[in-house]
């Protein structure tokens, strides 16, 4: 049974949604007594995490006044110097090593080359060379790292640190997230990639305002990340859905072979091999796990090529977009989510691929269900990764401030109480 949420979370994380937010808007925004809210406040302002902004500024209501009238209100807002949270990106073909400040704002980013089926301890062994290369481009002393968040694709439990099978590893049952915790002083997590996409998109992104809603990443695989209640999904031991791996094709003829072994999964239709697969004689899974920054450039080649009127190569994606959409109808009419939020770099196809998908999925939509779910794209840049790491560093911190804030939460109030006294 999950934890309620503390008042300390609830605060951090209003000012975080609504910010600049005065004290009286927090207490009404989290059911809170404004007695409560003040006791809270103080203790996040001494310690640095948050700040109020120049006197004299406004918040919501008649003018900004308590009441309508009296003194202006004072504003608070996160500091986004408090500290800084990292995130990596391991794909097949690179690693991105992104640093953020507290509010989660991308501050650096250091590119390395990476290739999949690596040893785990050469895998931590290179995170560690970026995550060094990062601070010292971004001059950002390790001391103010509030933590550490890998996003692997694969099966991942990220409360225990295990990684049960991923492209990125040459071996399963991978205790990855101890290896990680042997190299850095801070504390470490890793996560499955589309659950970091969607932890970005409830802070950050689509699904902001949310409590629930769906994200289907769209890349060499098809991802899948779900909030509930304003919480991730995790499913048994910690893995989440394994939409691109749920059966669209069951006809003996025409059902395709997917990376994992199986057939007719979605993946096997709609993601990036997909359509390399039926367009390219001679491509095949093994040539891209050998080569898979050639595999990128020929995607791209091949999107490209659609958009400049190949009429073979449209239609591959548009057949791509019409599986995927009848697979997100199916998911529509299973959990009836408000909004559906597709992205990921198969979302350079733009239109050729999702006017299909959409339209697809709005054919199966059941009839008398007045209350249509929203299905928008949201195009990110490489930035989405460290955000959602951020999003899941920030969290753990919010849900547990005492174990999480004790070792750098005293040296930010001292460098405060020491500016204060200049």
């Amino acid at each position: 049974m999950e934890k309620p949420l503390s008042g300390r979370f609830r605060v951090l994380d209003s000012i975080r949604r609504n910010g600049p937010i005065s004290r009286v808007e927090i207490a009404d925004a989290c059911g809170l007594s404004r007695s409560a809210v003040t006791g809270v406040v103080q203790s996040l302002q001494h310690e640095g995490w948050i700040t109020e902004l120049p006197e004299g500024s406004v918040g919501g209501g008649e003018g900004g006044r308590e009441g309508g009238r009296g003194r202006p209100r004072i504003n608070l807002d996160m500091n986004p110097n408090a500290a800084h949270v990292l995130g990596v990106k391991l794909s097949l073909h690179r690693m991105s090593v992104a640093v953020t400040d507290f509010r989660g704002d991308v501050l650096h980013t250091t590119t390395l080359p990476f290739n999949g089926s690596q040893h785990p301890d050469i895998a931590a062994d290179m995170i560690e060379v970026g995550v060094r290369r990062c601070l010292i481009e971004a001059k950002i002393d390790k001391s103010r790292v509030l933590g550490l968040c890998v996003a692997i694709p694969g099966y991942i439990n990220n409360q225990i640190g295990m990684c049960y099978w991923s492209p990125i590893f040459d071996r399963d049952d991978v205790a990855f997230g101890p290896l990680l915790a042997e190299r850095f002083a801070f504390p470490t997590s890793i996560e499955n990639d589309a659950n970091m996409v969607t932890l970005a998109e409830h802070w950050f992104g689509e699904g902001k305002n949310l409590s629930n809603f769906a994200v289907v990443t769209v890349e060499h695989g098809i991802g899948m990340g779900l909030v509930t209640h304003d919480r991730l999904y995790r499913g048994n031991h910690g893995i989440g859905p394994e939409f691109g791996h749920a059966k669209i094709e069951f006809s003996d003829n025409v059902h395709r072979a997917c990376r994992c072994g199986q057939l007719g999964c979605v993946e096997a239709y709609a993601a990036d091999y997909a359509i390399l697969r039926q367009v390219l004689p001679h491509f095949s899974l093994d040539s891209y796990s050998q080569d898979p920054k050639a595999y990128h450039v020929e995607i791209e080649r091949i999107t490209a090529e659609a958009k400049a009127g190949d009429p073979a190569l449209r239609a591959e994606f548009a057949k791509a977009g019409r599986i995927l959409g009848r697979a997100i109808g199916n998911l529509i009419a299973t959990l009836n989510p408000p909004k559906v939020i597709v992205t990921g770099e198969g979302l350079r196809a733009g239109e050729m691929l999702f006017g299909p998908l959409v339209e697809e999925a709005k054919k199966l939509q059941l009839a008398g269900n007045r209350f249509e779910t929203e299905i928008v794209a949201h195009t990110w840049g490489d930035d989405v990764w460290a955000r959602g790491a951020a999003a899941l560093v920030l969290q753990q911190v919010y849900m547990d401030p005492e174990l999480q804030f004790r070792n750098i939460a005293t040296p930010i109030a001292a460098s405060i109480d020491g500016q204060l006294s200049t």
